[in-house]
């Protein structure tokens, strides 16, 4: 099922994005940059990295094109913004900033998913 293996390579290549990006961010906040810098930084990494990953080895797309790349900045602002927006509001809750981080990673990597799938690189039945 195509479906199924898609699901893994996002879970693997998203694992690898993920670890690498939380890294960086997890360094950043310990540093004490400021939220939405620190989540700016990181989310540039996850970008580059991602979109490349995501599109040449999860969702297997012919060629990257303008129309993708676009979509896929996009989705990486609400994912930033997202990410930006919880930890200030879990940090407000009392939560540690990268205990607050590592927490919405669940989230934002499921609606990631969704926005790739059905948006960034969906292709027609071929």
């Amino acid at each position: 099922m195509a479906s199924s293996g898609r699901k893994r390579r996002f879970v693997l290549y998203g694992a690898l994005n993920v670890g690498v990006t939380n890294l960086l961010l997890q360094g950043l906040l310990w540093a004490h940059l400021a939220t939405g810098l620190a989540t700016f930084l990181s989310q540039l990494l996850n970008v580059g990295l991602g979109y490349v990953l995501y599109g040449t080895r999860v969702f297997r797309v012919a060629s990257l094109g303008r129309r993708s790349a676009v979509a896929y900045g996009v989705l990486a602002v609400v994912l930033w913004w997202c990410n930006w927006g919880g930890i200030q509001g879990l940090a407000v809750l009392g939560w540690p900033r990268g205990w607050a981080a590592l927490a919405l990673v669940p989230l934002l990597a499921a609606l990631s998913y969704l926005a790739q799938k059905t948006v960034v690189f969906h292709q027609p039945h071929r």
